[in-house]
Parts: structure tokens; sequence; C-alpha cells
């Protein structure tokens, strides 16, 4: 994880430390139940015996993931899904809330000023694009010049108004900082895995890794 919101690894403040599953963490927040952070640690367990993690530690990112901006329910279920071994790598700032939010733009009530999308085109490198907090998905990419259609419907969609069903990406990482999938939307990709989402009608509220141009189902097609 080079970078998470702008705050770099190579900053001496930041941590990554492998944890047992039972991180024997106490996890606080703040007064709007974000910004997680070590409240307390369980003696001779796993972040204790480390002696690698401090209570007032920051928690940044779980798994490479960042959990900025997400409340600590959310950060915990993350916490909790998190795939890999029997350890977890966690990143930590060491430092005041204060301080972290500045480094990360976050504004007075703590939400990130911008977050960050990876791309990944088949047969292309991974782009990285900073946008809004709350940005809608199609909008941001289509004013940088990056299709989100397939085939014909690059031309013949039906420019953002979630009619024509085409502007379909894969979310593989970072779906809990989407808005969740309307009726409508569940309808039109029925066919596809959960992670397929309409960009069109997606608005980003944490950093996500975004695929374009999924193979779809049969059903797809037929809206």
């Amino acid at each position: 994880m080079p970078r998470c919101d702008g705050l770099s690894v190579d900053d001496p403040r930041v941590s990554i430390v492998e944890l047992d599953r039972v991180t024997g963490i106490d996890f606080g927040c703040d007064l709007g139940l974000r910004w997680p952070y070590v409240m307390g640690l369980v003696p001779n367990v796993a972040a204790a015996r480390t002696g690698l993690v401090l209570i007032g530690d920051q928690l940044v990112a779980i798994a490479g993931e960042s959990v900025l901006g997400l409340t600590i329910g959310e950060a915990m279920e993350k916490l909790g899904a998190a795939e890999g071994g029997a350890e977890i790598p966690l990143t930590f700032f060491r430092g005041s809330r204060d301080q972290l939010q500045k480094i990360v733009g976050a504004d007075s009530a703590g939400t990130p000023s911008v977050v960050t999308i990876t791309l990944q085109v088949p047969g292309q490198p991974d782009q990285r694009i900073e946008v809004p907090y709350g940005a809608n998905l199609r909008d941001e990419l289509v004013a940088r010049k990056i299709n989100v259609y397939q085939s014909i419907t690059r031309w013949t969609n039906c420019n953002g108004q979630q009619l024509c069903g085409t502007c379909i990406v894969n979310v593989p990482y970072g779906l809990e900082a989407c808005t969740r999938r309307s009726l409508d939307e569940d309808s039109t990709l029925r066919e596809n895995p959960e992670t397929y989402k309409l960009a069109c009608i997606t608005n980003v509220y944490g950093d996500v890794t975004v695929q374009l141009m999924p193979k779809v189902g049969a059903a797809q097609w037929t809206r």
C-alpha cells in the first residue's frame, strides 16, 4: 500500500503491523462514530505482544484498504471480512486525529475531501485517480475521457440517465464505500456478481478498485 488517501508509508509516523485476527485491540472513535483509534490493548494478546501498537494510534487501513471516513462499525466489518491467512496487516498513524485529518484533507466533520479510485482495464496497467468524496463514478470517468461502456453502447448510451443499463463496472475492493444497489439496479444486474454496479448511479465514499469492461450475464442485454 504505497499511499492511503494522501498518507504515505514513507511517513515515519505510519506503520504496518501484521496481527492475528484476534487483535486484542479495543477501538474507540470520535463523536461521529468515525476515525477509529486504539483505545486499549488486551494484555498478552496479539497487538500488545508485538509492542508495535500503542494506545492512541489511529487506524488507517485494513489489509491495504483504507478505512478513513468509514464508521467504526464499517471498519470492524472490514476487519472481520478481510481475506488472507491467520494474520492481517493493519496500518496505523502515530499522531493526533487532527494531524491525520490535516494530512488526508478531511473536512471539519472528519470526512476525507478526496478518495482514490484504482482503475483496472484488461491489458493495461492499473491507473489511480482522485475524485471528490461522494462523487458520481460515471461522471468522474467520463470527464477524464475514460470509457465505461462496452461495444456499441459507447455511442448509444443514455448519458447517465439509468435507462440503458450498460455502464457496468465491477468493484472487487471497497464495495462498502459505494452507494448500495437500488432495487432497479439489482434487477438490471440480476445475472451478475454482487460486486457489479452501474457507474451512473454509483457514488464513491472511500477508496475503491474498479474494473472496467467486466464480463456480463446474458440477461443484462435483454433490458
